[in-house]
């Protein structure tokens, strides 16, 4: 009896992307049958696209079957794309990439080959970056920052680009929570993990669609969805004005008893107020960063909604 090949999902989200998607189809269904001793599907995720992605999607899932398309109604931000997909994935394991083709997906085999020697959680380190200046120094003070609050729970330049096993996937998919950081959520786990290094390519063609407001969104919820820090941050900025203040007072009561000089009035209390209402409104805001999260679990709204399904169940 002939051994069962081992079944790799790829999930991909896909938004605008209508220049790029020949090539991806062409480039994946080309790796699909070149790797023979397994078998494979990719699920590409629409999530609110106005130009023709959904239409050369479905034109190419009808060639091939291997091609499976999930339309979702509107965008429900890269990472809500990537968790739908994953919920149709039935492989032996997983691979999470973007649909912009700045990944070489000759980087799946070095992925399958950790994958081969026990590894449930295998992510590309990305050598080289192709952004701009200012992009990648906010990548690195990004990785600096989340390190430091979360205790080094994420490697250095690790991207999204990754293979999960099935053990990985079922239990990402069975967390029910809202704006999920994945990458995040997939370390969280604690399963073996290993990173292999790769050099990003430019994009093949289109424009970038993670602008500043995007990528800064992202990194806020990595930080405050793994990190107490920003709370405890204001429970020490509360105890140092404390401090100061009480130090104020102990130098104007030295200044009175000693040499009869009073604190000056109006510009001392003015210096005060405002010190004290902005590290107030300050801390009011990490506050309602947590409060709105609460907001959005206790609401239960679905994490995405369906359109359309194609070659899937």
């Amino acid at each position: 009896m002939p051994r069962r090949k081992k079944k790799i999902s790829f999930v991909l989200p896909v938004y605008n992307e209508e220049d790029v998607i020949p090539e991806l189809i062409k480039q994946l269904t080309t790796y699909f049958d070149k790797m023979k001793r397994y078998s494979f599907e990719a699920i590409l995720v629409e999530h609110g696209s106005w130009d023709r992605s959904f239409e050369l999607l479905k034109k190419a899932a009808k060639k091939d079957r291997r091609i499976k398309i999930l339309r979702l109604s509107r965008n429900f931000t890269c990472d809500g794309g990537i968790t739908a997909g994953m919920q149709y994935a039935t492989g032996d394991a997983c691979v999470i990439m973007m649909s912009d083709l700045q990944e070489p997906i000759t980087v799946v085999t070095q992925f399958i080959k950790q994958w081969e020697k026990g590894y449930n959680i295998v992510y590309g380190v990305v050598k080289v970056r192709t952004a701009g200046v200012v992009r990648n120094t906010m990548s690195r003070i990004f990785y600096k920052l989340i390190n430091k609050t979360t205790g080094d729970m994420f490697p250095e330049n690790a991207s999204d680009f990754r293979l999960i096993d099935k053990r990985v996937l079922r239990t990402i998919n069975d967390m029910k929570e809202h704006n999920k950081y994945l990458r995040g959520l997939i370390m969280w786990t604690g399963f073996k993990h290993t990173g292999v290094e790769f050099d990003r390519k430019k994009r093949f063609a289109g424009e970038s669609k993670a602008d500043f407001k995007t990528v800064l969104n992202v990194a806020l919820n990595g930080i405050f969805s793994f990190s107490y820090l920003p709370l405890r941050f204001v429970t020490y900025v509360g105890v140092v004005v404390t401090g100061l203040t009480f130090i104020a007072i102990l130098v104007y009561l030295y200044l009175f008893y000693t040499y009869g000089q009073v604190a000056p009035g109006v510009t001392t209390i003015i210096i005060l107020m405002l010190s004290l209402f902005g590290t107030l409104f300050f801390a009011l805001g990490i506050i309602s960063e947590y409060l709105a999260r609460i907001y959005e679990e206790v609401k239960e709204r679905p994490n995405m909604i369906e359109l359309e399904k194609v070659n899937l169940k």
